[in-house]
């Protein structure tokens, strides 16, 4: 029977009409991860229901993770049915009786259906004409999954059209048009088009206008989900996602189809320097002077999608996306240029806009043989010549009627709105004229104005070229004219700042030092609110104050040790220490910044507990702007080496690399050294403990050793570097000078120390238990001038030390200091470490490193650094400015890039001779 609802109709909250890939990729997901059971009406025809049906009344959707990997989830549904049948309408129509608490009605149709007259549209109307009879006293929402701006207040204004006086009455008291965007790439499953083929959930997948405050709470804390307040927000989500997203998608499709490139995934970095073109001298220029939008929040909305098109193992059709191609200039790109010339009359667009252009028109030429067929009207394109590193071609629809063949002389047919464009450029004289036929149906085309003529005369030299040319070959042709790196000088005090600003606001940064750990780590990764909550910096914090004793606080769960936190840092008094505002940067960059305002720890859990390790590392990392982190392997630790042996855990290596941990050698103690040498089947020598440093060494790789030198230890000047390799359970000082220190000039591996750690200082503290003492810098001093081929990273955890430590990397070559540790890293003091190295050592060191122990510390570990390095460097560049040396762009980037992380990445490539 139609819509049989499955289980007790209680708990169905929501139907859905419409049977669109968005609607069951993101909106039923996100109904059934608030509890909500759904009812999904597909409007015509019954293939997804029959699907659906034989599933169980579940139906799947894959996920694409950014290592290959496809995730396959199955969602259930307490019902399902077809509209497109007088038997199933009348049952859709009958629905509100059988669900008594029906509280979301979901729209999922194609722009097609959201239009006067359309059948959707009515059938949504005698919906909501059924509910004002069955449910009087519902509170209902709507919620459409197009991407129409304003669509919920059109939608609202056709059901109005089509209602009874009493029904539009009972609509404007019980319902809410909720206006919406939706954003994630989805496809078909290539063996199955039905189902869902998507990458992982972007931040802002979901945006729902709730300027009347009907929808729950919860709604915000969903993965993806942002919900806007404020009236006219959601303006400027549209804007940026048509401006920026769609109009780079259209700029770079008609180049891949040309090229014979079948899929978003074989991007080459040509076109990405394009893109990045267009974006940096027509969108962003657009939305920044003309929409009045942040710069930052221009750029960032640009590399949130770069980086979601830059996914190796998911993309879309390059055919497919290219459909339409003339409407979508006109409403993607072409605005930009409108909005710059708004602001200002002397704008010429970019040869970047006018090479996108070009690649668009060039694809709806026909081929000189076409024939226009009536019926459609459905036209021949012709791609460019193979070469000799094209893929073996293949013939596909890509969609209904429309094929693509990427083999042989490579054809393609295409549809574009009623073909008045295809056809101007198939019958023109010349190139010139057709250029001009094309551009001036455009709103706002003035060829009075010299900047249009410049701009047309542009795209039809490129044009003319593309006709003959390959487009790989006019796009880099045109690249190696426009994308030279400027070497213009900065002329004033305000561009140095908005330099130096853009700079470290968005070079990726490498993390030196990081106790992290890959989700295949299972409980090693630690990362949510609890484990921000109970880190031991808080705990610290709050066992100084609190009346609870730290043996009662240990004895509690997590959950309760990070609710008792809450309570007292963050309830009963404000959260002005770094670490407290750290958690508070944190869930405002994630986005939870309503659920803050209110002190939700509850909804903040339950955002935290819906989110996918692997995806949530992807995510931190690109909020925080990381390139990858070093973590640290400890291969004492069974925890820790049952990940690595017998085979390693699978885990993303350009994200995670290893430093080995090696304290227990330095220390001497036999205890951890003994059994971690007997799990090998090594004797208890300085040659079995080599042999075990080769075995990790082999099996990490890791990015060099590491160990946490205590204020008690002593450097033995002394110590023989040609003990008896048979020597029994050698001390510290025989492994460092005999094992490590020989091991370390012969593999060229770096030794990083952190020196001034007063271990239990406090024991009952435990973890959060460790202090800070004044350690003789002499140690390192000793070390680098007795080792002239080992490479020294080093950091002291005493304000005291920084001066002279920083004096020593000044006069070694094989000694580089890296980052604020630990009780350093407090603006103030990192303030005024940074600025002493600059001026000591200029960018010859590693300005900062997280030491996060927790994911998501990165997000606001970094972000609080940006700030002060951005006001620590800002004046300097200012000082060579005003004494007359010329700063250009260019030298703050490679500046900026060298204190993030290049500068460790040099260090470690250095070669040092004896």
């Amino acid at each position: 029977m139609a819509f049989e609802i499955h289980g007790p109709t209680d708990s169905v909250t929501a139907v859905c009409l419409g049977a669109g890939r968005f609607l069951r990729s993101l909106l039923v997901p996100a109904l059934r991860q608030l509890g909500h059971g759904v009812v999904v009406a597909q409007p015509r025809g019954h293939d997804f229901v029959d699907a659906c049906l034989a599933a169980g009344s579940t139906y799947e959707m894959d996920v694409i993770e950014r290592d290959g990997h496809t995730t396959t989830h199955t969602v259930e549904l307490a019902g399902v049915g077809t509209v497109g049948t007088p038997d199933g309408r009348a049952a859709f129509l009958e629905l509100p009786y059988k669900l008594p608490y029906l509280r979301y009605i979901g729209v999922g149709v194609t722009e097609a259906g959201i239009q006067a007259g359309s059948p959707a549209m009515a059938d949504l109307a005698s919906f909501l004409a059924t509910c004002s009879v069955a449910l009087p006293h519902a509170t209902l929402s709507v919620i459409n999954t197009d991407n129409l701006p304003a669509n919920g207040d059109t939608i609202q204004a056709l059901v109005l059209g089509l209602c009874t006086l009493d029904v539009a009455a009972y609509i404007g008291a019980h319902v809410t048009f909720h206006n919406s965007m939706v954003d994630r790439i989805t496809a078909g499953r290539p063996s199955n088009s039905l189902v869902p083929y998507s990458e992982p959930l972007p931040p802002k997948a979901l945006v729902l206008e709730d300027t009347t405050l009907s929808l729950d709470a919860s709604w915000a804390a969903l993965p993806g989900v942002v919900v806007l307040r404020t009236p006219g927000e959601l303006s400027a989500y549209h804007k940026l996602k048509l401006n920026i997203a769609n109009a780079t998608h259209t700029a770079m499709v008609y180049c891949l189809a040309l090229s014979r490139v079948a899929n978003t995934t074989s991007t080459t970095e040509a076109l990405y320097t394009f893109l990045d073109e267009l974006f940096r001298r027509d969108i962003a220029p657009a939305l920044v002077r003309h929409d009045q939008i942040p710069a930052a929040l221009v750029q960032s909305v640009y590399d949130e999608w770069i980086h979601r098109l830059r996914h190796p193992y998911f993309g879309m059709d390059t055919f497919f996306v290219s459909q339409n191609a003339f409407t979508k200039f006109e409403i993607r790109l072409w605005p930009s240029v409108l909005s710059n010339l708004a602001e200002d009359a002397a704008y010429q667009p970019s040869a970047m806009m006018a090479l996108a252009t070009a690649f668009l028109l060039r694809f709806l030429t026909p081929a000189p043989t076409s024939v226009v067929n009536a019926t459609g009207p459905v036209f021949t394109g012709f791609m460019d010549p193979m070469t000799p590193s094209t893929t073996q071609g293949r013939r596909w629809h890509y969609v209904g009627d429309l094929f693509a063949d990427t083999s042989g002389v490579g054809i393609y047919t295409f549809r574009d709105g009623n073909g008045s464009v295809p056809s101007r450029l198939h019958n023109a004289s010349s190139t010139s004229i057709a250029v001009l036929a094309v551009l001036e149906t455009l709103p706002g085309c003035d060829w009075t104005r010299p900047t249009m003529l410049h701009f047309a005369a542009d795209v039809a030299a490129l044009y003319h070229r593309l006709l003959t040319t390959p487009a790989l070959t006019v796009l880099k042709d045109v690249l190696s004219h426009f994308t030279a790196p400027p070497t213009s000088a900065l002329t004033s005090p305000d561009a140095v700042a908005a330099s130096v600003q853009a700079h470290v606001a968005n070079t990726p940064v490498i993390d030196v030092h990081t106790h992290l750990f890959p989700p295949s780590h299972d409980a090693l990764m630690l990362w949510g609110i609890d484990a921000l909550l109970t880190y031991h910096y808080l705990v610290a914090e709050y066992l100084s104050t609190a009346p609870m004793s730290p043996d009662a606080f240990h004895a509690l769960a997590m959950t309760a040790q990070a609710d008792a936190v809450w309570q007292h840092l963050f309830i009963d008094r404000s959260p002005l220490s770094e670490a407290c505002q750290g958690v508070i940067t944190t869930l405002f960059e994630l986005g939870l910044a309503s659920l803050v305002a209110q002190r939700d720890l509850r909804g903040i859990r339950a955002w935290f507990h819906a989110q996918s390790p692997s995806a949530y590392v992807d995510r931190v990392f690109r909020l925080a702007k990381v390139r990858y982190v070093v973590m640290t392997n400890i291969p004492f630790d069974k925890l820790e080496t049952q990940y690595w042996t017998p085979t390693p855990a699978s885990c993303n290596r350009a994200q995670f690399k290893t430093a080995l941990r090696i304290d227990q050698l330095l220390l001497g103690l036999w205890s951890s050294i003994g059994p971690a040498l007997d799990a090998l089947h090594l004797p208890h020598t300085l040659d079995g403990v080599e042999k075990f440093l080769l075995h990790w060494i082999d099996m990490l790789q890791p990015e060099y050793f590491m160990a946490s030198v205590p204020h008690t230890f002593v450097y033995d000047d002394d110590a023989p570097r040609d003990a008896p390799r048979d020597l029994e359970s050698p001390s510290g000082a025989l492994l460092l000078s005999c094992v490590v220190l020989p091991l370390a000039a012969r593999l060229s591996l770096p030794i990083a120390l952190k020196f001034g750690a007063v271990r239990g200082l406090n024991p009952r503290l435990c973890l959060a238990g460790d202090g800070v003492a004044v350690v003789d810098v002499s140690l390192l001093t000793r070390l680098a001038r007795a080792n002239p081929r080992v490479k020294f990273l080093a950091t002291f955890l005493s304000r005291v030390n920084q001066h002279e430590v920083t004096v020593v990397a000044n006069k070694f070559g094989n000694v580089h200091l890296y980052g604020c540790w630990w009780y350093c890293n407090n603006p103030s003091i990192i303030s005024e470490l940074t600025r002493m190295r600059l001026e000591i050592l200029g960018t010859g060191f590693t300005a900062q490193h997280s030491d996060a122990r927790v994911l998501d510390q990165l997000i606001y570990k970094w972000k609080h650094f940006r700030s002060i390095l951005e006001a620590t460097l800002t004046p300097l560049y200012t000082q060579l400015l005003s004494h007359g040396w010329v700063v250009t762009d260019d030298d703050i980037g490679r500046d900026v890039t060298r204190l993030l992380g290049s500068s460790y990445e040099a260090f470690l490539a250095k070669r040092l001779e004896g």
